[in-house]
């Protein structure tokens, strides 16, 4: 059944022009207004009246409160799974219905979209607890590539209808490159490079999802690629300029975010990889994303770190892009050099043989080094161990050091009052000879006298 697009909404709505200007990405942008679209459809309110029941229920009595967003929310949710109506473009202004209901996640997706719309008035809804979302099953995968699966991209390479689709097939894997971004590059970022016949050609370009400025590489296959394309086009009188798109819809426009993922999803059914219907989910598992990761798996695995994979993907890496963008170009250049056969979909059965030779031997390599740097580890633990039972075995000698020390000072002063007593008691004794010598009236007088000095002493 044939039908035309539903009534549009009012986007010059304060509300809505308030919420949508914050949003930066157009693929946001669209995504936002589709939700929103959605939730108008199933609550049968404008913008304004959604945020005024909003104000009004937040005023009342908690005892009178309905939670009517959250109420809302939910049961949009329900709404999205199953009663959700699907259309289908059939033709320009015209669609028609396809099946009912979306995906978990597409749903979840939604909700948040008008969760934002809300919080943009400062109206918070916390899906926590009893009202938190079902947790969705990914019930697709997107397949990432191995070594020995190259094949399968060569295979969707083959089944590309024009030069052009050949290209961009080859950008996504060899390069990395996102849709937005790829759509988003002009003749001026490749044409010195091909003029020069560089390999790899260097794509110098800024993600458009992150504002992240960094370059990659493609490699032989897909600059071959590049090169029949821009031919064909201008075989065909399309003149390129810096500012040319390079990749055009039509021959004149620049080719959008949604016609790529339209081509892919063909090209994955006349390959065999996916059914029309894809199984009746709208999912292709061998989209762009699935040859962007597939770029930054093989990278990792062939022993690229980390920060440089995140750096040809566009990731923002801090202090690091600097460098790589200006003193580490050339060992970059060389890295992706040596890992291109990984890539390669020209390459004959023995090639593609030999470079999974040339892999495994790198991941033995790498495992070995593993299986190293545990043993190094090991063993500076070991010698750390070693080292504290050393350091307290010196803290112990010098602390008897110390002991011995103190033992012998109060020797030398038990020694020289031991002088002093022994002195004292020659002295004594002499004394005692004296007295003993003289006669009894003498001793007694001397007494005496003691005792009167004694008593004068006293008074």
């Amino acid at each position: 059944m044939i039908e035309t697009k539903p009534p549009k909404i009012n986007w010059q709505n304060p509300e809505l022009s308030r919420w949508l200007g914050s949003i930066v990405n157009k693929s946001t942008f669209y995504n936002s207004k589709s939700a929103f679209r959605a939730y108008s459809e199933f609550t049968g309110l404008t913008a304004s009246q959604l945020i005024d029941e909003a104000i009004e229920d937040a005023k009342l009595d908690p005892r009178e409160k309905q939670d009517i967003v959250l109420s809302r929310l939910i049961g949009f949710y329900k709404w999205l799974r199953t009663e959700y109506q699907q259309k289908k473009t059939v033709g320009k202004g015209k669609t028609k219905k396809a099946k009912k209901g979306v995906s978990g996640k597409s749903a979840e997706m939604r909700v948040n979209v008008i969760r934002g719309f809300y919080s943009t008035f400062d109206i918070t809804v916390r899906l926590k607890g009893k009202h938190k979302l079902p947790k969705s099953k990914v019930k697709n995968k997107r397949i990432v590539f191995k070594p020995e699966d190259v094949w399968k991209v060569k295979a969707l390479v083959d089944h590309a209808r024009t030069p052009r689709d050949r290209a961009i097939v080859l950008f996504h894997f060899q390069g990395g490159l996102d849709v937005s971004t790829l759509c988003a590059l002009n003749y001026e970022d490749v044409v010195e490079g091909l003029e020069k016949n560089e390999h790899p050609l260097k794509i110098d370009t800024m993600r458009i999802k992150s504002g992240v400025e960094y370059y990659t590489f493609v490699g032989h296959d897909a600059i071959d690629a590049l090169k029949a394309y821009l031919a064909d086009m201008k075989s065909k009188g399309v003149e390129f300029t810096n500012s040319t798109p390079l990749f055009l819809q039509r021959g004149k426009n620049r080719l959008k975010t949604h016609n790529i993922q339209i081509m892919m999803k063909k090209l994955a059914v006349r390959a065999g990889f996916v059914t029309e219907e894809n199984n009746g989910n709208s999912f292709n598992p061998l989209g762009t994303h699935s040859l962007r990761e597939s770029f930054g798996s093989l990278m990792i695995n062939s022993g690229v770190p980390d920060s440089i994979v995140d750096f040809w993907l566009g990731h923002e890496i801090g202090d690091m892009s600097k460098a790589y963008r200006e003193t580490q170009f050339e060992n970059l250049k060389k890295m992706y050099l040596e890992r291109e056969s990984l890539f390669a979909v020209s390459l004959s059965k023995g090639e593609n043989e030999k470079t999974m030779t040339e892999v495994k031997e790198v991941k033995d390599d790498l495992y070995q080094l593993h299986l190293e740097n545990k043993k190094m580890k090991n063993q500076i633990r070991a010698q750390k161990l070693e080292i504290e039972k050393l350091n307290k075995r010196s803290k112990e000698q010098n602390q008897l050091g110390e002991q011995i020390i103190k033992v012998g000072e109060n020797l030398k002063k038990w020694q020289q009052e031991k002088g002093e007593i022994e002195a004292k008691i020659v002295g004594i004794q002499k004394f005692q000879r004296l007295v003993l010598d003289q006669p009894d009236e003498v001793i007694l007088d001397f007494i005496k006298d003691v005792r009167q000095q004694l008593k004068k002493k006293q008074s």
